[in-house]
């Protein structure tokens, strides 16, 4: 047989050489398989000197997966090896202030409230919450505290204000009467609300920080509503992400379905 197409011969002399190799690498373990790093963000400063890099991977002693933040920075005292910057392991979506002072994410580090009413999570559900961690050193602290989950955020030009969207809060009333329409069968569909905007200062998150039992706070509180968050827009659809203009004065943001599932296109 004459082989007259050289790309052919080519293939020829490439597979025998890539079985060879195939054999040369010994079989990975399931555990192995499964025990990689995956690179789910990564954020540079505003002076380029650091870097924030999300990641998600397996932690075999609490039969889970983790989602770690860490810090690279280009300063000759890190060694060249990036630092662990939070520890939850439920932390995700980082954005640097436009000062670099400051990273903002989200984390689902808190469980819900509990209570019969349907639309209140149970104890073992996690509310993803807008949390701060400042590079000068500390502990994050969360930025938001109402029970429902932050969507997304953006950051204002000054890095004086954090804008974020939740789902549309209810106060107690509105659950009540939810409830009694629904009644027993509530705790098989969700109330497909559209999203609300809302900003709130670093000054007044930070006033509010380590002040447990403020006003609002506890079971007969009148909102789901962040306390000192200011409403400043609403959609009937569910935001997915969002930014701010240079100058402060226009919002943007991208809505997918309220329910999560691509059925309208309308919707997105």
């Amino acid at each position: 047989m004459i082989i007259q197409n050289p790309r052919y011969l080519l293939l020829l002399l490439i597979l025998p050489f890539t079985f060879a190799r195939a054999a040369e690498n010994p079989k990975i373990t399931l555990d192995e398989f499964f025990n990689y790093v995956e690179f789910t963000g990564l954020k540079l400063s505003p002076d380029g000197q650091s870097l924030v890099i999300a990641t998600n991977r397996a932690d075999w002693d609490q039969n889970t997966f983790r989602d770690d933040l860490w810090l690279y920075r280009d300063d000759g005292h890190s060694g060249g090896n990036p630092i662990q910057l939070t520890q939850s392991g439920h932390d995700t979506k980082p954005r640097w202030s436009p000062d670099g002072r400051w990273i903002a994410f989200l984390s689902e580090r808190t469980g819900g409230k509990g209570g019969k009413s349907c639309e209140e999570p149970s104890a073992d559900d996690k509310i993803g919450q807008l949390y701060l961690i400042s590079l000068a050193g500390g502990e994050a602290f969360p930025v938001t505290q109402g029970d429902e989950k932050v969507h997304a955020f953006a950051w204002s030009a000054d890095s004086s204000i954090l804008y974020f969207a939740t789902r549309t809060p209810w106060t107690k009333a509105q659950k009540d009467a939810y409830e009694k329409d629904w009644k027993d069968v509530c705790q098989y569909r969700a109330a497909e609300r559209g999203d609300q905007v809302f900003s709130i200062s670093i000054a007044d998150a930070i006033a509010h920080r380590g002040a447990p039992g403020t006003p609002g706070d506890g079971p007969d509180k009148v909102s789901d509503a962040t306390p000192g968050a200011r409403t400043l827009a609403s959609t009937p659809w569910r935001i997915q992400q969002m930014d701010v203009s240079p100058d402060g004065r226009r919002l943007a943001f991208v809505t997918e379905s309220v329910s999560e599932r691509y059925e309208r296109v309308e919707e997105i």
